[in-house]
C-alpha cells in the first residue's frame, strides 16, 4: 500500500527564502519551510494543484507577502513534471495579482500595496488631534468605550462575491460570535459602501482590491484562511480501507477537501464527494467512515461521530472576531 501511494503521490518540502528581515546595518535573510505536493492520480491538472496550493499558501498566510518563490525550473526537476505546467500555474496566479514576476529574480508572493501603519501610530496621531481641540483625557475614553460598544451591537457585514464561500464564512462568524452576520457582494459594496453600521470583514486575500474603495477611516477585519499544514496537525490519518465522504455546497470546499486528503497521502479512491445541492446527493454516505464537510454542510448530520467539520477561518481570526463581539 505504501509503495503503491509513493507511486501516485509526491510531495515536495522545499526551503523557500522569505522577504529580507532588516537588522542593523547588515539584511538577514531567514528560510521557512514551505511544503508542496501534487498527486498525478487525480482528476485536478497538475497546473490547478500548485496553482491552488500557492493561493491557500497567500491567504493562510503560510506563504508571506514579497516571499520567493521555488523557480520554474526547481519544481519541474523535483516533481518530474514539465516546465510548461509549472510556468502556466505561475501565470494564471499572476494574472490574479497573487504572484509577480521580477526580472532576473524570479517569482514572488505579490507585495501588494505595503504593509499597514502600525496601530500604536494610527491612535497617537488621532489622541493628539483630539487633545489639540480640548478633548479631556476622561472624554476621550468614554468616546471610545461608546464607539466600540456600538461597533459590537451592530454585527458582521461579510464582502465576498462567491455565494458558497460567503454562506460558509457567515456560518463560521456566526458560530464563533453569537452574534448576527450578512454578506454582500465586492460589486455591491463598491457601489454602495456601508461606512456605518456592522464591522466589515473580508478574505485576506481581498485587501489589496478591497483597500481601493474603502472610504479612508473605514474598518475591515481582514480574515485568514486555515492553513493546510496546521488543518493536518495533530489529526488522525483515516485508515487505509475506511471510505471518506466530503459533503459540501460549495464546490470548491470539495476540491481542497480532496488536496487535503492527497497530502494525508490518502488514495483518490478511497473517498467520495457529494454536492448537497445534487438530487440523491446522501447516497452511500452511510458506508462512510468518516464525513469531512464545513460548518454549513455539518448542520445535515446532527450528533454523527463521523463528522469532521474543517474551518475555512483560521482561529486566529475567528478569536479577533469573538473580541469585537
Amino acid at each position: 500500500m505504501k509503495a503503491k501511494q509513493s507511486q501516485m503521490n509526491k510531495h515536495l518540502l522545499l526551503q523557500v527564502p522569505a522577504a529580507s528581515v532588516e537588522e542593523g546595518p547588515a539584511a538577514q535573510v531567514n528560510f521557512r519551510k514551505v511544503k508542496l505536493w501534487i498527486s498525478r492520480n487525480s482528476e485536478v491538472s497538475i497546473r490547478e494543484q500548485i496553482a491552488t496550493q500557492v493561493r491557500l499558501g497567500v491567504a493562510s498566510r503560510d506563504l508571506l507577502l514579497g516571499e520567493k518563490l521555488p523557480s520554474t525550473r526547481e519544481l519541474a526537476r523535483r516533481f518530474k513534471i514539465h516546465q510548461n505546467t509549472v510556468s502556466a500555474a505561475f501565470r494564471e496566479l499572476a494574472a490574479e495579482g497573487i504572484v509577480e514576476f521580477k526580472q532576473g529574480r524570479g517569482v514572488f508572493v505579490a507585495a501588494g500595496s505595503g504593509d499597514r501603519p502600525r496601530l500604536d501610530e494610527i491612535f497617537s496621531r488621532h489622541f493628539e488631534q483630539a487633545e489639540a481641540a480640548g478633548y479631556s483625557l476622561l472624554e476621550i475614553e468614554d468616546h471610545l468605550r461608546e464607539r466600540l460598544s456600538a461597533e459590537r451591537r451592530q454585527g458582521f457585514l461579510l464582502i465576498e462575491s462567491d455565494v458558497g464561500l460567503r454562506s460558509i464564512v457567515i456560518e463560521e462568524i456566526r458560530r464563533a460570535t453569537g452574534i448576527e452576520a450578512d454578506g454582500i457582494t465586492f460589486e455591491e459594496f463598491a457601489e454602495k459602501p456601508a461606512c456605518n453600521g456592522p464591522t466589515l470583514a473580508a478574505m485576506f486575500d481581498e485587501r489589496e482590491k478591497l483597500g481601493q474603495i474603502l472610504p479612508g477611516g473605514t474598518q475591515c477585519i481582514f480574515l485568514d484562511a486555515n492553513s493546510v499544514p496546521g488543518s493536518l496537525t495533530g489529526k488522525t490519518r483515516p485508515a487505509a480501507d475506511e471510505l471518506i465522504a466530503i459533503v459540501s455546497g460549495w464546490g470548491k470546499f470539495i476540491a481542497l477537501a480532496k488536496l487535503f486528503l492527497m497530502a494525508a497521502q490518502i488514495e483518490p479512491d478511497s473517498f467520495v464527494a457529494r454536492l448537497t445541492s445534487d438530487h440523491g446527493w446522501r447516497k452511500g454516505i452511510d458506508q462512510a467512515s468518516v464525513i469531512i464537510c464545513d460548518s454549513l454542510a455539518a448542520a445535515n448530520f446532527p450528533d454523527d461521530p463521523r463528522v469532521r467539520v474543517f474551518p475555512l477561518i483560521a482561529s486566529g481570526s475567528l478569536d479577533r472576531l469573538r473580541e469585537l463581539a
